[in-house]
């Protein structure tokens, strides 16, 4: 699942979970503080949410995140970062009988 696909199922999760509570996005500006066009851009996914105004919408929808964030974005897989891979790694492993000494 890409980026875009996991910003589309999290759009319909929040879509879906407003419906549930009968709110509309004037609601939503309105308890964040936020312009109805701001919201909008938001929601059709021309703008992101931050992580603190997600964490504001579960509160205010009185879920968990992990509710608002649904089945499918919670189950999407990414490949580890392969940049951080073999950072300072030194390819091999001590030998058992070694007996490395912690490093004060």
């Amino acid at each position: 699942m890409d980026e875009s696909e996991i910003k589309t199922a999290l759009l319909a999760e929040i879509r879906a979970w407003m419906g549930r509570r009968q709110v509309n996005q004037s609601d939503m500006a309105r308890h964040m503080g936020l312009t109805r066009s701001a919201v909008s851009r938001r929601m059709s996914g021309q703008q992101d949410f931050t992580f603190p105004e997600l964490a504001s919408i579960a509160g205010w929808l009185d879920i968990t995140l992990a509710e608002l964030f649904g089945p499918v974005v919670l189950q999407a897989r990414r490949s580890p970062r392969t940049d951080m891979v073999g950072a300072g790694a030194s390819g091999s492993l001590p030998r058992l009988d070694s007996n490395q000494q912690p490093f004060d």
